[in-house]
């Protein structure tokens, strides 16, 4: 069983803004990226019509799910983090106190009004379970901080760890693959 990752396309928000479950629109370049995405999917061979394909609701994943196929399950348990009375605020509008806080205890730190990492990991293992029950490839359109969550969960590696060593790579339209064998998820690629 192969499992791809797409992250959406690039959007027209500030890099330091933490924007979470914030509906955002693609940015003007969308066109041009997902000529690229597709050129990408044609590469590693993905038929489009036989993997079954799931994405986040939020426009910036739904818009590159259904530009690449008609037959999208959207499931709301792959949205971001939510970065509750975070959301749209750049990091320097943040108490330094409370972003050390949640860097020191990534894992257990509740944003006000949003959700833990863990709370957030608990959302998509929820969709891990039902996914690895369907036995057969799978192509998620989500987000950086949900394909970390989800190769974490997918490859038994601490989520505090990976979210460290690949966050940059899971870059705006990245390609990713975790393949399965005997139950166990391994990484393929990151981010290409």
């Amino acid at each position: 069983m192969k499992i791809f990752f797409l992250r959406h396309t690039s959007l027209n928000v500030s890099p330091d803004i933490f924007y979470g479950q914030t509906d955002l629109e693609v940015s003007n370049n969308f066109d041009m990226e997902l000529k690229v995405i597709k050129e990408k999917i044609s590469k590693q061979k993905i038929d489009l019509k036989k993997i079954k394909i799931f994405s986040s609701p939020l426009k910036r994943c739904y818009k590159l799910a259904s530009s690449i196929s008609l037959k999208i399950n959207q499931d709301d348990r792959l949205k971001e983090l939510n970065l509750g009375d975070w959301e749209m605020k750049p990091r320097e509008n943040i108490p330094k106190e409370m972003v050390e806080k949640w860097e020191k205890n990534l894992m257990s730190f509740k944003i006000p009004n949003g959700e833990s990492n863990e709370e957030f990991l608990a959302r998509l293992s929820d969709f891990c379970e039902d996914v690895l029950n369907y036995k057969q490839d799978v192509l998620i359109v989500a987000h950086a901080g949900s394909i970390n969550g989800l190769i974490a969960i997918l490859t038994k590696k601490p989520f505090d760890k990976l979210v460290k060593n690949y966050w940059e790579k899971i870059s705006y339209g990245s390609l990713s693959l975790i393949v399965f064998k005997n139950n166990l998820g391994k990484i393929e690629y990151l981010g290409k």
